[in-house]
């Protein structure tokens, strides 16, 4: 359970105000005092991730990563996976096998996200859960209402719950850095 106070709830006020007026044109260098502040919300293509003049577009959608180093040889980067048939509709053919180093075009992966996906999965299907509720005596097992945010529908499942704690003996709130460190900053147990 989140609990908010009255500034918590002007900052996401705050938060939503820069993003419409953003939405609606405004400059976003202009809208928020300081680049490095954490101040709007993301945009869905990643682009003004990073407000520094010139770089809006590092992390965007269709862009290719910037070489901030030099390359230090021998590297490997993996190969991807061809483009899948009907990609492009109906009897579109396979495409070429892509891979992470071409400066190119597209590179077809269907896991992209399988390290934040397994974060996120709290289920006894990700053996890191399973571990780190062995590991906190004040794990359970709970049922989860799934994507649609209703129990008792199908997509209803088991999930580990493992309570935050407190790393000076419960003198402070429970904070769990692997929340903090991938962006979540919430306490929910």
């Amino acid at each position: 359970m989140a609990n908010f106070n009255k500034a918590d709830l002007q900052f996401i006020l705050d938060q939503i105000l820069i993003a419409e007026a953003h939405a609606a044109g405004g400059d976003l260098a202009q809208l928020i005092p300081n680049s490095e502040l954490p101040f709007g919300l993301r945009t869905v293509d990643g682009s003004f991730n990073n407000l520094i003049s010139g770089r809006t577009a590092y992390g965007a959608a269709d862009t290719t990563f910037a070489r901030l180093v030099p390359l230090q040889l021998p590297y490997s980067l993996d190969t991807a996976e061809s483009r899948p048939a009907d990609f492009f509709g109906p009897g579109s053919p396979v495409g070429p096998l892509t891979s992470y180093s071409q400066t190119s075009g597209s590179v077809y992966d269907s896991q992209p996200r399988i390290i934040s996906n397994l974060i996120a999965d709290a289920t006894a299907n990700n053996p890191a859960a399973v571990a780190a509720a062995a590991a906190n005596p004040g794990s359970r097992v709970d049922i989860s209402p799934g994507l649609d945010g209703l129990f008792g529908t199908a997509d209803d499942k088991e999930v580990f719950f493992i309570s935050d704690v407190a790393t000076d003996e419960g003198l402070s709130a429970p904070f769990n850095s692997w929340m903090t460190f991938f962006g979540q900053f919430f306490s929910h147990g």
